[in-house]
């Protein structure tokens, strides 16, 4: 959407080297420079007679210009100005990035500052908090006045919060802006943001996502949603792209711990082994005893029952035998 509206714009830029936006300057090598590393690298490198690497220069920020707070009623608005934005000759386009000061938010502010904006345009940073206590009155009063001061200041760090945020953005990039941070106390946020769009007639309003889906968004009145039906200019809807799930890996997962061969899952194993063997040998150890129990009982039984029979036997040889004596 931007490449078109951008007609005058430089055709064959460079593809996107950091994923962060074409305005986002990348860094010289070392990335990370380290005065321990560089030293011992250097004295490696002499030693060695190896060939010295070329001292690259890093990347020089333009000047930085940040007014100082300027308080209206329900909003206070600090401008922060890079470079020389009126030294370009293009047509000066407005962009309104909606904020809530969530992590969405700043992810909708970078691609607008690292993908959006060009030199001389100028982008207004717009957060407003929905509370009807702290709403200017219109007649203020003396009794009004600590309120007042109490909410001004208020709205003064939520506009020095979005400023730090800008700021460490832009000072990433060479673009000659202006950016403005502004807070608002109001009513009805929503409202308030279309009242903003409405009379400052932006090119484009850009907002943050939270990845909700259609139906939760709805069903939970999401703003963005609000926004795209209702606002008068088009909606850039920022989503931070989704991270893939890492791979799983039987031999290579960082969740794994390291343990002792003793408290390895084959030991725990193989001491479950040992002790399901020592049952089935006691079991068996068992039924040899019952058998072997069983058998000599039988064993017994038989004879006692012929020692009975025989003793029955010789009782009645001697009744007859006695009693032919007697008759004798």
């Amino acid at each position: 959407m931007i490449g078109e509206m951008d007609p005058d714009g430089d055709g064959g830029m460079e593809p996107d080297p950091l994923g962060e936006g074409v305005n986002v300057v990348v860094p010289p090598e070392p990335y990370f420079p380290s005065t321990l590393n560089r030293s011992s690298f250097g004295s490696l490198k002499g030693k060695r007679g190896g060939p010295k690497r070329k001292s690259s220069r890093h990347h020089e920020t333009l000047p930085l210009a940040t007014s100082r707070p300027i308080f209206q009623r329900d909003r206070c608005t600090i401008k922060v100005a890079q470079g020389d934005p009126d030294a370009s000759n293009r047509r000066r386009r407005l962009y309104i990035v909606a904020s809530d000061l969530s992590e969405e938010s700043r992810y909708a502010l970078e691609w607008g500052i690292g993908t959006g904006l060009r030199d001389g345009d100028e982008m207004l940073i717009v957060t407003v908090v929905e509370n009807e206590n702290k709403i200017d009155p219109p007649i203020p009063n003396a009794t009004d006045r600590a309120t007042k001061l109490r909410s001004q200041q208020e709205r003064q760090g939520l506009a020095y919060i979005l400023v730090r945020q800008a700021t460490s953005l832009l000072q990433r990039t060479k673009l000659n802006v202006v950016v403005s941070c502004q807070a608002w106390h109001a009513k009805n946020a929503r409202h308030m943001l279309l009242d903003i769009v409405d009379y400052n007639e932006p090119t484009m309003l850009i907002v943050g996502s939270r990845g909700l889906g259609k139906l939760k968004g709805i069903l939970l009145g999401s703003t963005s949603h609000y926004l795209i039906q209702r606002c008068s200019v088009p909606v850039m809807v920022a989503r931070r792209r989704l991270k893939r799930p890492p791979r799983r890996s039987a031999h290579l997962a960082k969740h794994r711990v390291h343990v002792s061969l003793a408290e390895a899952g084959i030991d725990r194993v193989a001491a479950k082994v040992d002790q399901d063997v020592a049952v089935m040998r006691d079991e068996m150890q068992r039924d040899d005893e019952r058998r072997d129990s069983t058998e000599g009982r039988a064993i017994v039984e038989e004879g006692e029952g012929e020692e009975g029979e025989e003793g029955e036997g010789d009782g009645a040889e001697g009744e007859g035998y006695l009693g032919t004596k007697v008759r004798g």
